[in-house]
């Protein structure tokens, strides 16, 4: 092993819903571990402004870009509010759902009535 290697261990995060969705990897645990605590009203804010487009829907990218959001802050937040988790962990309640509706090759998320 080299001199400099070190393996990661992320510190003690409060969960709110389940642990943030990430790749094994040093990195993106640790984007995961940081971002932790804005998860729930990063959701909470994308909801609000997918129910204000109403059936017109949003798409991933109008989603990032009114919110001021990266889109990969603002997809993993989408896939949490579509009710998926992490293998092993509790599922979320389904808020959000694709609609048939495609602009610009991306679907756009409608609430989920």
């Amino acid at each position: 092993m080299r001199i400099r290697h070190q393996h990661y261990t992320p510190p003690a995060v409060r969960d709110d819903l389940f642990t943030p969705p990430s790749v094994p990897v040093d990195t993106s645990e640790a984007a995961a571990v940081s971002i932790a605590p804005y998860t729930a009203d990063t959701r909470e804010m994308i909801v609000a402004y997918i129910r204000g487009c109403k059936e017109h829907g949003a798409t991933l990218r109008e989603i990032a870009q009114v919110l001021g959001l990266n889109e990969n802050t603002a997809r993993p937040r989408c896939w949490e509010l579509e009710g998926n988790a992490p293998k092993g962990q509790p599922k979320p309640p389904r808020r959000i759902q694709k609609s048939a509706t495609v602009r610009n090759g991306m679907r756009a998320y409608v609430v989920f009535p």
